[in-house]
């Protein structure tokens, strides 16, 4: 349910009357879509907001359909069940990158099963920057192609412990845009098969999936990528990601994040990790392994309102695409940090939305975010 900010302040104007309005909370007058989004059912579309250096500014729809109502259902043991989502999507950025997609989330008996479907066309356009006889050059890759992914999760007992599979398949054309200097084979164009069965293993604590304030999110993904499976490399891809979010007080919240991950084998240039924070571009800082910490704290000083702040900081070392070496002692740390704010605009589902301005070791970037910054999908 991201990019619903934008939504909501379009038709804000068509609000009307307040005391009958779906957009207000009955309790403290304020602007609220709990009650708007509760009663929505079948065809939903979402405008996408598109910001960050990664792929500069753009936008596009995400044309949903809701199997149930969004406020879903509860199980047995009273554990909230969302609703399963169909979809299209589509958008564009300002540095030409495009991109289609169609998926399906889905939950099933009680949501003891967990399914993830995805078929995606990228268009994208992509900065890298390789150490080319001994110095480093930007150069814009255009990765152009089809993916698509399956997962499969099945919870344990009534725990908080998922576990299961997923199977990725991507066929991508790479070329690069602009070369200032004679290229190694590794950014020259080429067409790529890639194929992963992967083993997955998910906690889940958070007392929101949207904006949590309480528990932890913890996901270890080992992924094989191999010939047998439809792809033309043979590598292993380790992934590692744990969210904890701590109340240090009634309107004080602590957000810690750890992310690592590795690449063994011969992978493609663009499987290798990058330091992901906010105010740094993906893919700007690559390696064969990457490790990552991020601290956010939040303060509610107002009904609804809360201000931000947030630092993080990684490194990725080992190889790096073109096999140049550098130990995790040697690697400099990346640090980016940044203030943001946020408005609880559905209390009953716990979803905040805001802006975050964070400021990297190259450039700043404002981001637009509604419920958590940090990725807890993939």
């Amino acid at each position: 349910m991201k990019y619903l900010l934008l939504f909501f302040l379009l038709f804000l104007p068509l609000i009307g009357d307040e005391s009958k309005s779906p957009f207000i909370d009955k309790e403290d007058g304020q602007l609220d879509v709990s009650d708007w989004l509760a009663s929505k059912y079948g065809f939903l579309p979402v405008p996408i907001i598109i910001t960050g250096p990664t792929f500069g500014l753009g936008g596009g729809l995400n044309f949903m359909f809701l199997h149930d109502k969004f406020a879903g259902k509860k199980s047995a043991e009273d554990r909230y069940i969302p609703p399963s989502i169909s979809g299209v999507a589509a958008a564009a950025t300002e540095n030409g990158t495009q991109f289609g997609a169609a998926y399906h989330l889905g939950f099933w008996k009680e949501d003891t099963i967990r399914t993830t479907t995805f078929v995606g066309r990228p268009n994208a356009n992509l900065d890298f920057y390789p150490n080319i006889l001994g110095k480093e050059y930007e150069i814009t890759m255009n990765l152009e192609g089809w993916a698509f992914y399956q997962e499969l999760k099945f919870r344990i007992k009534n725990s908080n412990f998922l576990i299961g599979a997923n199977y990725l398949y991507m066929d991508i054309s790479s070329k690069p845009k602009d070369f200032p200097v004679p290229l190694p084979p590794e950014l020259q164009t080429i067409t790529d098969k890639s194929a992963a069965l992967a083993a997955v293993f998910e906690y889940d604590s958070r007392d929101s999936i949207f904006t949590p304030t309480e528990g932890i999110y913890a996901k270890a993904v080992v992924a094989s990528y191999n010939e047998a499976f439809g792809g033309n490399y043979n590598f292993l891809n380790y992934r590692l990601k744990a969210f904890e979010f701590i109340p240090l007080t009634p309107k004080v919240n602590l957000g810690l994040r750890l992310e690592a991950q590795h690449v063994d084998g011969s992978a493609p240039y663009y499987f290798y990790p990058s330091v992901d924070i906010r105010g740094i571009a993906s893919a700007r800082y690559q390696g064969q392994s990457t490790a990552i910490g991020e601290v956010e704290l939040k303060w509610e000083f107002i009904n609804r309102w809360s201000g931000l702040g947030f630092l993080g900081t990684g490194k990725a070392f080992g190889k790096d695409k073109i096999n140049k070496k550098t130990s995790f002692a040697d690697a400099e740390f990346r640090t980016s940090g940044g203030v943001g704010f946020r408005y609880t605009i559905a209390k009953k589902f716990g979803m905040q939305a805001g802006v975050d301005v964070a400021h990297g070791p190259e450039e700043s970037a404002v981001y637009i975010t509604v419920g958590s910054a940090w990725n807890a999908f993939f």
